[in-house]
């Protein structure tokens, strides 16, 4: 219960709550690794054989049985100024944001890593990409590769291990949002006049 003082104007402000903060349209990397896997698992097609993809760097996982490929995002890079709406009470800004991310395909003697790459390449580079990602129903959308090269790795026996790499690039537009004025609503009380 507030105590006002009769003598006295007041102001008061009421802050919005948690559950009328709007719906954001965000993807996090976990996500991102989902629907690339998804998207490497159509592209590639592999018979007789189980295609692993695994997360780079922070998988916590050992190194699978060929043929695998490993996924791991480099950066993320703002491509243009952020696009700004309103709601009632809060302010949305849309980062657009290009995701590059790399690709390492390791093959063995019956499915070959350079096979694998270039089935990735050709169908990332096709309209066939996008119209993959938007089944997906997420914010993700596949711009373009750049040409793939041989990357010889030396694994723990001392042998060379058949491995290609390629650098992929994304755009994707995540939100943040912030209220948009310290106050909801406003409550003033006033002395009357005399």
């Amino acid at each position: 219960m507030r105590n006002i003082n009769k003598n006295s104007s007041q102001v008061f402000a009421t802050a919005p709550s948690d559950e009328e903060f709007p719906d954001l349209e965000v993807i996090d990397q976990d996500e991102i690794y989902n629907i690339i896997e998804k998207f490497l698992k159509k592209a590639i097609p592999i018979k007789g054989a189980e295609l692993t993809v695994v997360t780079g760097l922070n998988n916590r996982v050992s190194t699978p049985k060929a043929p695998y490929i490993v996924v791991q995002i480099l950066r993320e890079e703002q491509i243009s100024t952020g696009e700004t709406r309103y709601t009632n009470t809060h302010k949305i800004v849309t980062n657009i944001s290009k995701l590059i991310v790399q690709f390492a395909f390791f093959g063995n003697q019956n499915i070959k890593a350079h096979k694998m790459v270039k089935a990735f390449v050709m169908r990332f580079n096709d309209s066939w990409a996008s119209e993959q990602f938007a089944q997906y129903g997420k914010d993700l959308h596949p711009l373009y590769s750049n040409d793939f090269q041989n990357q010889p790795r030396v694994n723990m026996e001392g042998q060379y291990e058949d491995c290609y790499s390629v650098t992929a690039y994304f755009e994707y537009h995540p939100e943040v949002g912030m209220c948009q004025d310290s106050a909801k609503e406003l409550q003033m009380q006033t002395k009357p006049a005399s």
